[in-house]
């Protein structure tokens, strides 16, 4: 490898990194979360609210300081509670063993009550 190759890699890999860092700062949070079970719509939980809501006797949600995250499930392989704490718009965790879906949504898909718009 030349110099000028040695730079070029450097560059594009300082590049990347504040692509990546930007990304990361630029997240939107979202407003709420949205709890689905078995496909149905099982609640809707603010994240400002600290609160505990037990899904079904199968699974225990736990929101507090603006993140939500799994605390408990009755399934055997407990992936979902090593999904981590969700914040972000988009984010989510879910639970196959028990049909469960918590998706963080953001004030304006929680307003207008659509997932897509086509034109």
């Amino acid at each position: 490898m030349k110099k000028a190759d040695i730079k070029l890699v450097l560059i594009v890999g300082v590049v990347c990194v504040i692509l990546l860092a930007f990304r990361y700062y630029e997240m939107d949070t979202g407003a709420s979360v949205v709890v689905e079970v078995y496909g149905e719509i099982y609640g809707t939980y603010s994240l400002n609210k600290d609160q505990t809501i037990e899904i079904n006797d199968t699974n225990v949600l736990i929101i507090e300081d603006g993140e939500a995250y799994m605390s408990e499930a009755s399934c055997p392989d407990g992936l979902c509670i090593s999904q981590g704490h969700i914040s972000a718009s988009g984010t989510m965790i879910v639970c196959l063993p028990n049909r469960v879906v918590v998706q963080v949504v953001d004030a304006e898909a929680e307003d207008d009550g659509l997932d897509a718009v086509t034109g």
